[in-house]
């Protein structure tokens, strides 16, 4: 009996701590989409990661429609009270540059060896690729 009550126990906390993390994320990105509301062409695009064992990661990017980054946030950690933090070193580059610069870092044994952080940043970096020039392509730019 006392076994049950601590799984509940477990259970319930543990979705507390889920909802936690949720409102924290919803507030964070509503954070950045508040800068660009209003404005026409830029995009915001994420990339997300889970670990069995070790921790997860979410890349969450602002790019215009020039592929140029204006914002770069990453959440890693295996805690739920893990924030965003705000990566410097890729804003105002090309996102290529981002895509680059990780499939330079892939070992030998291919991108399952990649610490999560850089799997979510290529995630986002390829799919804001992929996303602008289907929509150029779609408006004949």
């Amino acid at each position: 009996m006392q076994l049950a009550f601590i799984l509940c126990l477990i259970l319930i906390v543990q979705y507390l701590l889920s909802l936690y993390q949720i409102k924290q994320y919803k507030i964070k990105i509503d954070k950045i989409v508040s800068g660009y509301k209003g404005e026409e062409g830029y995009f915001m695009f994420s990339g997300m990661t889970r670990g069995k064992l070790k921790h997860g990661a979410i890349a969450v990017l602002v790019v215009d429609s020039n592929y140029i980054i204006h914002e770069c946030h990453l959440l890693k950690g295996m805690s739920v009270l893990t924030k965003f933090k705000p990566i410097e070193k890729y804003k105002g580059r090309h996102v290529g540059e981002i895509v680059s610069s990780i499939n330079d870092e892939i070992p030998v044994k291919g991108k399952s060896k990649l610490p999560s952080n850089s799997k979510a940043l290529l995630q986002a970096s390829e799919n804001a690729l992929l996303t602008i020039a289907k929509k150029k392509v779609s408006l004949g730019v």
